[in-house]
């Protein structure tokens, strides 16, 4: 599996958290200090109804459903960091661990993983569990 090389440069912009929904989880506000704490780079997130996710889903995939994670490359073959934004499906929420679990999914995408193979599959949810749980332990910080 290959993800992106990074340098030691710190990005120049951090990741960011919106949440476009109409009754959000106040555990969800949670969030900004985890993406804080566990995410490097530029990296958007977005918590959004299933509404927008059928609408993206049908405009970049074609598929007429929504989906629970959705995630758009904005990386440039300069960077050092992985740069997008990542859409979640705001019925995930809560329980807080299966927004996380989309999230990190995303991210990975971002990085350069994917689950083509059944051995991709194995380390992106390898991967994705374990940070996870270092999401988790960030939530217990604050």
């Amino acid at each position: 599996m290959e993800s992106k090389e990074t340098s030691n440069e710190a990005p120049t912009e951090g990741p960011s958290l919106s949440i476009i929904l109409e009754n959000p989880s106040p555990e969800l506000e949670l969030l900004a200090s985890v993406i804080d704490s566990t995410i490097t780079g530029p990296v958007e997130f977005v918590i959004c109804d299933p509404g927008v996710m059928r609408f993206l889903n049908y405009n970049w995939r074609k598929i007429n459903k929504p989906t629970d994670v959705l995630t758009f490359d904005l990386s440039s073959p300069e960077s050092d960091y992985p740069e997008g934004v990542v859409y979640i499906d705001g019925r995930m929420a809560p329980p807080l661990v299966e927004v996380l679990e989309r999230l990190y999914h995303g991210w990975l995408h971002l990085s350069g993983y994917t689950h083509n193979t059944e051995e991709e599959t194995r380390e992106m949810n390898h991967l994705t569990a374990e940070l996870v749980q270092k999401g988790l332990m960030a939530v217990e910080k604050v």
